[in-house]
């Protein structure tokens, strides 16, 4: 359905139109569509690294259930965005405020737990404007720096932060079904 969306809009001719895209923070009434997001935009990025696809459908289960969603975005210390391009929701956010490291000492840092656009509108370059409302929202709130992990062989989302003035710091698993998938730490400086 959404790729001949897509498709329809790029027969008729439409340009990409930076007038047509919107992020906003997320509210408890979006949690329908962050989980759908979640879980769709997940497995365009990551299942192609996990072998077992019931592992990947189960990750998905437990992260992206509407109920756990609905209470993250009761949490103070987390904030989700969604952007949406042409009123489409296609990306989303999530960011852990007051949450350091052990590559972090001594600083104000939040972690940007989750940044996903779907792939059909990732030539698009929405990523970069979903990135810079989270910077700007962080610097306002005064963090000293962004952290996140991505995993070593996720090459689009490592030139993606490299390209936004992150540096690598370190390596951590992340655990899928008891499975450790080697990650990079990065982190950014805000002032």
């Amino acid at each position: 359905m959404l790729q001949r969306l897509v498709l329809k809009i790029r027969v008729k001719g439409t340009k990409f139109r930076i007038d047509m895209i919107k992020v906003r923070e997320a509210n408890s009434l979006d949690a329908n569509t962050i989980a759908l997001l979640g879980r769709v935009t997940f497995n365009e990025s990551h299942s192609q690294y996990i072998k077992n696809k019931k592992d990947v459908l189960d990750f998905c289960n437990s992260s992206f259930n509407v109920h756990k969603i609905k209470k993250e975005l009761e949490d103070k210390d987390l904030i989700f965005w969604i952007i949406f391009y042409d009123e489409l929701p296609v990306g989303f956010a999530k960011v852990i405020l007051n949450n350091a490291n052990e590559f972090i000492k001594n600083k104000k840092a939040c972690k940007l737990d989750k940044i996903y656009i779907l792939n059909d509108f990732l030539g698009m370059k929405l990523g970069n404007k979903l990135h810079e409302t989270i910077i700007k929202k962080m610097k306002t709130l005064e963090f000293d720096v962004i952290w996140l992990v991505t995993y070593i062989l996720n090459y689009k989302a490592i030139q993606f932060y490299e390209s936004h003035q992150y540096k690598k710091v370190g390596f951590v698993d992340f655990t899928v079904a008891e499975i450790g998938y080697k990650n990079h730490v990065f982190v950014r400086k805000l002032h």
